[in-house]
């Protein structure tokens, strides 16, 4: 099935990887954080820009939203 099928709501769908890179070390113990690129069309369209935001993981999905 093509992306034709696809209808358009106003919104795009983005395919993206959470990365797992290291934060820092303290002796024998690793510390590691994890990032998303996100989109800079998305990003700007949020307004959740330089702004503090709050996760949450619900029913398999990771929600982002304004704190």
């Amino acid at each position: 099935m093509g992306t034709d099928k696809f209808k358009n709501f106003g919104f795009l769908i983005y395919n993206m990887k959470i990365m797992k890179v290291l934060d820092k070390k303290v002796g024998n113990i690793t510390y590691h954080k994890y990032r998303i690129n996100l989109p800079k069309e998305v990003v700007e369209k949020s307004g959740l820009a330089d702004k503090e935001i709050k996760v949450k993981f619900n029913k398999g999905k990771i929600i982002i939203r304004e704190a």
